[in-house]
């Protein structure tokens, strides 16, 4: 279903609760409301970026370790390359995968790759349902015999939080302490992602800076269970360039030489970051 027809199903969704009771609380239904995200990555061809990720103490100080990774992505091969560097730009870990090919498993680097880059509803919304996260999609909804029941089968809500630019509020898609994507209520921009994968994790995604009508989030801070445990931040990143990312040059994937000789916390963060986020 495109986006204008969840407009108009939203509208009437909307307009059926005027007579309620609830209509103070209107919540659009969350197929709507992911559609409206992944629209915003609609322009995005090629990316490419260069950041830094930082070890965090429990309270969210930097810790000490820390690396360079540099990714580069093609929307449409789904072809994701990321290598990570140390301070004197020598190759430490790298990782080439696809987000297509991988799109069928249950893995949160595949779930957060898809949130931050990709625009196919097809494959994102399916990703989402594997780790319950209950996007209801117009097929499903219309099986249920009155509006009612309807909007009883959605399962999001309002949800706040405080960041560095103030209150945020977002819709957030998913049962309370369960697994949960939040996006943004007036902009439709992922905030926030609660996940169990042997550990209770949060995304945050924050300060988001526009290049060639693209969002992208320039701090991407993980937490394990209410401890931080590292942060991204981008220095720059590029998009449409115009020329598709150079994969001519085989990954063998993992630690290179010069990784399985780092010092062990500087291995240890980039487990960490591999693992979780690419």
């Amino acid at each position: 279903m495109n986006l204008f027809r969840l407009f108009v199903y939203s509208v009437v969704f909307s307009a059926s609760l005027v007579f309620s009771k609830a209509s103070w609380a209107y919540i659009p239904p969350s197929e709507y409301i992911v559609k409206n995200m992944l629209q915003k990555k609609a322009a995005l061809k090629q990316f490419r970026s260069r950041g830094v990720v930082m070890a965090l103490t429990s309270e969210g100080r930097l810790a000490g370790p820390r690396f360079t990774e540099e990714v580069t992505y093609d929307s449409k091969t789904g072809a994701l390359r990321s290598v990570a560097l140390d301070e004197e730009g020598r190759e430490l870990y790298s990782v080439e995968r696809s987000l297509v090919k991988d799109s069928h498993e249950r893995d949160p680097k595949t779930l957060i790759s898809m949130i931050l880059f990709e625009s196919r509803a097809g494959l994102v919304i399916p990703q989402l349902k594997k780790w319950e996260i209950p996007v209801k999609q117009e097929d499903e909804l219309l099986k249920l015999a009155t509006e009612a029941e309807r909007r009883a089968a959605e399962r999001t809500f309002l949800g706040r939080q405080k960041t560095s630019a103030g209150l945020q509020v977002s819709w957030v898609i998913g049962e309370k302490n369960s697994n949960q994507l939040w996006i943004e209520k007036d902009v439709f921009l992922p905030t926030r992602l609660n996940f169990k994968f042997s550990d209770e994790y949060t995304v945050q995604f924050d300060s988001y800076r526009t290049v060639k009508e693209v969002l992208f989030p320039r701090v991407i801070t993980v937490s394990k269970g209410a401890e931080q445990i590292f942060r991204q931040e981008l220095q720059d990143f590029t998009v449409n360039s115009g020329a598709s990312a150079d994969n001519s040059k085989a990954v063998v994937g993992g630690f290179t030489e010069t990784g399985e000789s780092a010092e062990s916390e500087l291995r240890e963060l980039i487990r960490k970051y591999y693992s979780v986020i690419r």
